[in-house]
């Protein structure tokens, strides 16, 4: 199978001279730096070989070099399986983040108006369909009104700076990470995670505020919740590709990782400036994760 891959490589070589030589120009310098010798012609010390096919990839934006080979290490061998097939992918070293993500349940309605203000927000409502229109006053922050977010928030570091000193951690977290109804945060271990959890719902409790929909991409750090508490569907497993929407981005908390939905419509009329930008405008993306296909998009249209 190598011999096969190297005789198609050759051959494609011999079509483009420019990348013949770039081809070369790699695989002499691995030679020439020690990072590949010549096997001896007497090797015969039994070890089990697995030879590598390999093939270029072609950069063209790279400032270095355009052309590199890459080892194909998953190509099946003759037993069937790839080397990688046989090897472990050893453990992540670096530091997983728990994630944990919360809402307010009902974040607006916790905050009661003062008096004197009510009479601003009445409203006209007759209690049943045939009754009497009669007039009432909202008696909590109300979606709608200039202040509203800024009240909700400020709701919350005033009880940040209240219980500071009892729940230091969650004070904190209470100040940086709260965007309206939802808490988005997270801790380098489980136990941590935990810990924040249970403290941050204390703290909030002596607000009247409820924190629900929990997630986390740690099925231990919700143990313990009730079900009605959490974003996902069992506190047991994660359901199928299971996602949640968290400041308008989809996330798979058993993978953990971001998700896009789109609507994009593949049909056999010619795409047009208009409906490219109009699919454009459709990718809620303030990350910028997906720039490069959002790019690709644009130069459709220059």
């Amino acid at each position: 199978m190598a011999m096969r891959r190297l005789q198609w490589l050759d051959k494609r070589l011999q079509n483009d001279d420019e990348m013949k030589a770039q081809y070369y120009a790699f695989m002499e310098e691995y030679i020439s730096l020690g990072h590949m010798v010549l096997t001896p012609h007497d090797d015969k010390n039994g070890s089990t070989n697995c030879y590598l096919p390999h093939h270029p990839v072609v950069k063209q934006s790279s400032t270095t070099t355009k052309v590199r080979v890459v080892f194909d290490s998953s190509a099946k061998t003759s037993t069937g399986d790839s080397l990688n097939d046989a090897l472990l992918v050893g453990p992540v070293l670096q530091d997983d983040k728990i994630a944990i993500v919360a809402d307010a349940e009902k974040r607006y309605r916790q905050v009661l108006m003062h008096r004197t203000d009510r009479p601003l927000q009445k409203i006209l409502w007759p209690p049943s369909s045939s009754g009497t229109v009669q007039a009432y006053e909202l008696c909590t922050v109300t979606y709608g009104l200039a202040p509203s977010s800024f009240l909700a928030t400020r709701t919350l570091l005033q009880l940040a700076e209240d219980h500071g000193s009892e729940y230091p951690k969650e004070s904190k977290a209470l100040r940086k990470n709260v965007y309206v109804d939802d808490f988005i945060t997270g801790d380098n271990t489980i136990d941590g995670a935990i810990q924040l959890r249970t403290e941050l719902m204390q703290l909030l409790q002596k607000g009247g505020v409820l924190l629900r929909k929990w997630c986390s991409n740690s099925l231990q750090v919700l143990d313990g919740l009730p079900p009605e508490l959490l974003g996902t569907q069992s506190s047991i497993k994660f359901g199928p590709e299971e996602t949640i929407k968290t400041l308008g981005i989809s996330w798979e908390p058993e993978a953990d990782v971001f998700k896009f939905d789109t609507s994009i419509i593949v049909n056999n009329q010619t795409p047009t400036k208009r409906t490219i930008l109009s699919t454009i405008a459709q990718l809620f993306d303030p990350l910028g994760i997906i720039s490069p296909v959002v790019v690709q998009a644009i130069n459709l249209i220059i």
